[in-house]
């Protein structure tokens, strides 16, 4: 039987790994550690370590930072939550540029334990399971073009400048 209560969890949890998948877009360093528990772990494969080992990882490695961006797009969560703990699968499909003319391109499912700590929702144990991996061709790539915004991978992303009208008009 499914409560509010639960529904209110499953939001905060799928809440939860967009927050985190959002951070290390950006390259957010205090958001990403903000989503693990103090003792965590987080197997990604190629890293394996603390939540804060992973922010540091994203953070500061010639790997992810000699992309212009990293682009996580999630698909369906399935969680089960038992009282203070909870058990999900998240889809997600995952790009970034390798070099000038190809894309790095993944797709797979988090594996996620979770568990509640002082009413909030934080991330205890993450396995990458990995379901495709490969590289495509990419031609012409930018980051923007004619009149759109510019994505960045830090805190000067537009998303953190929280507008309530355009600035130019």
């Amino acid at each position: 039987m499914t409560t509010t209560d639960t529904v209110a969890d499953k939001i905060a949890l799928n809440e939860l790994v967009a927050r985190l998948s959002r951070a290390v877009d950006r390259t957010d360093r205090e958001a990403i550690v903000a989503c693990y528990t103090e003792k965590s772990f987080d197997d990604h494969g190629r890293f394996r370590g603390s939540g804060v080992e992973f922010a540091e990882f994203i953070c500061d490695s010639d790997f992810t930072n000699a992309s212009p961006f990293l682009y996580h797009l999630l698909g369906q969560s399935i969680w089960d939550v038992e009282g203070d703990e909870a058990f999900g699968e998240t889809y997600f499909d995952f790009y970034m540029q390798t070099d000038d003319s190809s894309l790095a391109h993944s797709f797979g499912r988090y594996l996620d334990y979770c568990q509640r700590v002082d009413g909030e929702w934080l991330l205890t144990y993450r396995r990458v399971v990995m379901d495709y991996r490969g590289t495509h061709p990419a031609t012409h790539v930018t980051t923007a073009s004619a009149g759109h915004y510019a994505g960045t991978r830090d805190r000067n992303d537009p998303v953190y400048k929280r507008l309530r009208w355009p600035e130019d008009h």
